[in-house]
């Protein structure tokens, strides 16, 4: 095999893009800002003891979603689409970035009304849901009693972590399925699309493998999504959409005991790779994760004309492997 034609290949698809900027004259289907906070985001409140009122409480609603710095210029495209909020320093340490509101009235005008018609499909749409009658509240000033911080303080208590596995467990089949005809409802291929940019993985795997005796080497690609148990009906809502792969680890995803006794994580795995860049072709990623989806696709079509099965291609494979995802 000719090294000019591995060169082919890897020079196909470069790019030159700064992620940590926005890009030009773009905006944002609405379905691409509910795949990034299904995915990176979240609906916080904050609770501090600071004596500004009788009640002796401060309470602060937050939206936020994070991305890496080296790829920020998503979060300003997120400010530009809303029209309010921040980007901000998240975490130094991370190095994180996040576009945030915290402005009651914005949430009230913008963000709330941006969720109500176009929802969550994880668990979080319960966060979503506590979060917006914690903010019609304080709309009402009720945060400014006793009664209605304790009412506040029962509800965020149950937030987030603290919410019960069964109810987050349905809720994503309920809203899933459609109940009338038993199947999963159609998923916007946005809200796909931003989903992938936080919780997909681009992966090769490279080995020596075994049939019948006789070892070869082998090279894998697959595109994998990792999600908590209690959201596994996303994750088979994905498999639905693509009509292929599986989940691992396998049990009866409909029953609620076995899908507690299973991983906490568990983890949707597509090997179609014709299907995989055909969709994120049309579909590609948002944040610096399309690097390593072109340096995957790279690997995928160098497997094409065998180039694993040489010590040259195999060399090039590894090291291509080497710069990808978090090593990038």
């Amino acid at each position: 095999m000719k090294n000019k034609n591995f060169k082919k290949i890897i020079n196909l698809n470069d790019t030159t893009r700064d992620y940590t900027k926005p890009r030009l004259n773009i905006k944002l289907e609405p379905w691409q800002i509910t795949g990034f906070v299904d995915s990176e985001g979240g609906f916080f409140l904050s609770i501090s003891n600071k004596k500004t009122s009788l009640i002796g409480k401060t309470l602060k609603l937050e939206f936020k979603v994070t991305q890496k710095s080296h790829s920020a210029g998503i979060l300003y495209e997120i400010k530009d689409y809303f029209k309010c909020g921040n980007v901000v320093i998240d975490n130094r340490q991370s190095d994180t970035k996040k576009f945030h509101v915290n402005s009651l009235s914005d949430i009230l005008t913008i963000i709330i009304p941006h969720f109500d018609k176009y929802p969550c499909l994880t668990s979080k749409f319960l966060n979503f849901k506590d979060w917006k009658i914690i903010a019609l509240m304080m709309q009402d000033k009720k945060h400014l009693t006793s009664e209605g911080i304790d009412k506040i303080l029962e509800i965020a208590s149950k937030m987030n972590k603290n919410r019960p596995f069964e109810e987050k467990y349905k809720i994503c089949f309920n809203y899933l399925i459609n109940s009338t005809e038993n199947k999963f409802i159609e998923i916007s291929p946005h809200w796909i699309q931003t989903f992938l940019n936080g919780e997909g993985m681009f992966y090769c795997y490279v080995s020596q493998k075994q049939s019948r005796g006789k070892l070869y080497q082998g090279c894998d690609s697959s595109l994998e999504i990792a999600q908590n148990n209690h959201d596994i009906a996303v994750l088979l809502s994905i498999k639905d959409f693509f009509s292929g792969g599986y989940i691992k680890p396998k049990y009866n995803f409909y029953d609620l005991s076995d899908c507690i006794k299973s991983r906490s994580v568990n983890r949707f795995i597509l090997r179609d790779t014709k299907s995989i860049i055909d969709f994120v072709d049309k579909y590609p990623m948002l944040t610096r994760k399309q690097l390593d989806f072109l340096d995957w696709k790279k690997i995928v079509n160098l497997k094409k004309i065998d180039a694993h099965k040489t010590k040259e291609g195999l060399n090039l494979i590894n090291k291509i492997i080497s710069q990808m995802n978090s090593k990038r």
